[in-house]
């Protein structure tokens, strides 16, 4: 018997514990919540814009929305455009440059030669 009665008082000594930790855990989130400063988001959008409202509820897109559409369609064909254009111009001036740097090199190579036959001569004249 006396085993049981140490055993069982064990027992309620870690319940009582376990019950001071599960206290003090609940004030610590309560402390917690009251110290938090409250932010409200303006970026979040809390009212449906008519556009998007009739947009998602009727059967074919508004008018509105195809020249939406339409609009970001035409400036992201000027953009690509304006790149192939100056692309078109990068592409023409390299194309100019390795002419250029070919040209240089037929006659680099021409008087590399032109050297060669002319310590040639200089060393059989000797």
């Amino acid at each position: 018997m006396g085993r049981k009665n140490i055993s069982q008082g064990k027992s309620r000594k870690s319940s009582q514990k376990t019950n001071k930790f599960a206290v003090n855990k609940a004030s610590a989130v309560t402390d917690v919540r009251k110290s938090r400063v409250q932010v409200k988001n303006k970026g979040v959008q809390t009212e449906i814009g008519s556009l998007d409202h009739e947009m998602c509820t009727s059967e074919e897109p508004p008018l509105e929305y195809w020249k939406v559409l339409a609009e970001q369609r035409r400036q992201a064909l000027a953009e690509t455009l304006q790149e192939n254009e100056e692309l078109h111009s990068e592409n023409e001036t390299l194309r100019k440059k390795i002419a250029e740097l070919e040209r240089r090199l037929e006659n680099k190579d021409y008087f590399a030669m032109m050297y060669q036959i002319a310590c040639n001569d200089s060393t059989q004249d000797q």
